[in-house]
């Protein structure tokens, strides 16, 4: 057993009886039956109010509970379920997760042989859909936009290990010395990239981020982000700019935080009106918070250049002049329908015209 370091695994958890219903019971049914032998079982619950917490306590009374007293999202409780462990790597889950008994296995094997690998990730399958990867992480366009890595059927073709990805969320094994250094999560990315910061972060400090195939889970699909969005219709839309646009103040090269300013001008015009409304509602809320980001852009220094992996931006420029022309074409309507509108006899608009233009030839 010594040759075993102990292993956090920290499960978070809002409402997850009352929305997953069997799944819950599930994810800590197959994480108690983790081939791996030392381990503690930490469940975060982040404000519930559908009785997980008496659920636990009465099915699952070896597992360790935190409960607190509101939603305190995904960085925050997953921080405070991090500070309460006591592993030599944690791993984080979701209380949507699934895992293969041999999950840590592999993990944990190579981690322990590379010790500049500070945080390692899972290939993820879609949870009741035979063979289907969720994802494995993803890379960033230019402007900070993600593209996950996912929605295929499993052939192999991500079955080696990876160091290239730009981040891995969702899940995944942390080393507790990295953590120490790089720090945990930034409890202001609410919801959205704050695995992508911490990512950024580790790398800062010369460890590794590495995508590692042998260990598998598997994921419901959304179904927190889903209940959110149902609450609180464009809420997603809006957070997703709001933490990636801190993001960007913080991590980006200079070159590249003046692209992102570029792209999200553009995007401006090629989305639609709920979108353009969450995308200024996320730069006003930056403009409003803007010394935090640039302090710890500072404190963490220097980042990379951007590694360009097409396509670079999250938008085809044929999407761009369609929508252009949208415009003018919608333009040139209304100044026909204003010029019929003025040579109508019947409309006041012409009248007062016709009257102003009698009075001055009367002059």
């Amino acid at each position: 057993m010594r040759d075993f370091p102990l292993v956090s695994v920290v499960i978070l958890n809002y409402n997850g009886l009352e929305y997953l219903k069997e799944i819950l019971k599930n994810c800590l049914d197959s994480v108690l039956n983790t081939n791996y032998p030392r381990l503690e079982i930490i469940f975060v619950d982040n404000g519930s109010t559908d009785g997980s917490v008496d659920f636990v306590t009465k099915y699952y009374p070896s597992i360790k509970i935190i409960k607190n007293k509101h939603n305190l999202g995904f960085s925050e409780g997953f921080n405070t379920g991090i500070r309460f462990s006591r592993g030599k790597y944690i791993a984080l889950l979701s209380n949507d997760m699934t895992v293969d008994p041999n999950w840590l296995n592999p993990i944990i094997t190579l981690m322990e042989k590379d010790r500049k690998i500070g945080l390692a990730g899972f290939k993820r399958l879609v949870l009741g859909k035979k063979d289907l990867i969720d994802g494995i992480g993803g890379n960033l366009y230019l402007c900070g936009r993600v593209k996950p890595i996912g929605g295929e059927i499993d052939k192999g073709q991500y079955d080696t290990i990876r160091e290239d990805l730009d981040f891995i969320g969702g899940a995944m094994v942390l080393r507790r010395e990295t953590l120490a250094k790089a720090g945990i999560f930034d409890p202001n990315y609410f919801i959205f990239w704050e695995d992508i910061d911490l990512c950024y972060r580790i790398r800062k400090h010369g460890y590794k981020v590495v995508y590692v195939p042998y260990s598998v889970i598997y994921h419901k699909g959304q179904a927190t982000l889903n209940r959110l969005e149902n609450e609180r219709a464009g809420y997603l839309d809006y957070m997703a700019n709001r933490s990636r646009i801190r993001g960007a103040i913080i991590h980006f090269t200079l070159p590249r935080l003046l692209s992102t300013f570029l792209i999200d001008l553009v995007w401006l015009i090629v989305t639609n009106s709920e979108g353009k409304k969450s995308l200024l509602k996320a730069y006003w809320w930056n403009l409003k918070n803007i010394s935090d980001p640039l302090k710890r852009r500072l404190m963490y220094g220097k980042s990379p250049p951007y590694k360009c992996k097409f396509p670079v931006i999250p938008f085809r420029f044929s999407s761009l002049i369609r929508r252009l022309k949208e415009i003018g074409h919608t333009k040139s309507l209304r100044g026909y329908k204003i010029a019929k509108f003025d040579q109508d006899p019947k409309s006041s608009h012409y009248r007062q015209s016709h009257l102003n233009c009698t009075k001055s030839a009367n002059k």
